[in-house]
């Protein structure tokens, strides 16, 4: 079944419903978010709010210092555009990066390695070099490195996932992984995503609404364009405007020293 589905069509993937059960069994973490600082790697813009926007959000309430490295500007998200339009698509997304920021309550500082977007699915090892210098001193004095779980099924995802892996344990610093698009592929009957790593951070209803308004800001993302339906529809948005995040740790920072989810 998980064969059946396009892992990059979010209209014909998993609903939120789906995966209900699967996140209300997973122990909880605490307490979360980690110390820092904390380093993101992005792949595109908007992955940092969807994934960990509630704990981006929290760390900053708590004077945490945060790292995002965008890996893309965005630029294919809309793929029938001219140059032309590609390059104002990146503006549109950089401010509505900022304004997602500003009303999710995260403050972060962002550097920008503008790489090909969709650009690993044709040279990875290129792609994967350019990110690793890019990342490299941004872990200097990190404490933890969140980044996509690499096996998530999109090129850039899963590039940035084994590439985060291998500079984060070369300067001694906690990789811990996040799933996007597995949401979407995944099968909650016999998934994929290891879940026995998994725990999730619940969150209140300040953190979940400072998400869900940062997300809101990325309305070339989420709005209808050009008679378009929506880069990201409502149904695949709910993954992520659940009152829960989700993250795979690594074995000694599973609650309760668990190796894997409540039953």
């Amino acid at each position: 079944m998980v064969a059946s589905l396009d892992p990059l069509d979010p209209v014909a993937g998993r609903t939120a419903t789906d995966w209900d059960d699967v996140v209300a069994r997973l122990p909880e973490i605490d307490p979360w978010p980690p110390g820092g600082p904390i380093v993101l790697v992005a792949p595109h813009p908007d992955d940092e709010l969807l994934a960990a926007g509630a704990t981006l959000a929290a760390a900053s309430d708590a004077g945490t210092e945060i790292r995002v490295l965008a890996a893309t500007d965005g630029e294919l998200s809309h793929p029938y555009l001219s140059d032309a339009g590609r390059r104002d698509l990146v503006e549109r997304r950089l401010a509505e990066t900022a304004a997602a920021y500003a009303a999710a309550g995260i403050e972060p500082t962002r550097t920008r390695l503008s790489l090909p977007d969709f650009g690993a699915h044709g040279d990875a090892d290129a792609w994967g070099v350019a990110l690793a210098t890019g990342l490299a001193p941004l872990l200097d004095g990190a404490s933890v490195c969140l980044a996509p779980w690499p096996s998530d099924g999109h090129p850039d995802h899963d590039v940035c996932g084994r590439v985060a892996a291998i500079v984060a344990a070369e300067a001694g610093v906690t990789l811990i992984s996040f799933p996007v698009w597995s949401w979407n592929w995944d099968d909650p009957s016999g998934p994929k995503i290891p879940f026995p790593q998994a725990a999730r951070f619940d969150l209140d209803n300040d953190l979940l609404g400072r998400k869900r308004a940062g997300i809101d800001a990325y309305a070339s993302q989420i709005r209808p364009e050009d008679g378009r339906r929506p880069v990201l529809p409502a149904e695949f948005l709910a993954h992520f405007t659940r009152p829960a995040e989700v993250f795979l740790l690594p074995p000694d920072w599973l609650p309760d020293g668990r190796s894997g989810p409540r039953t």
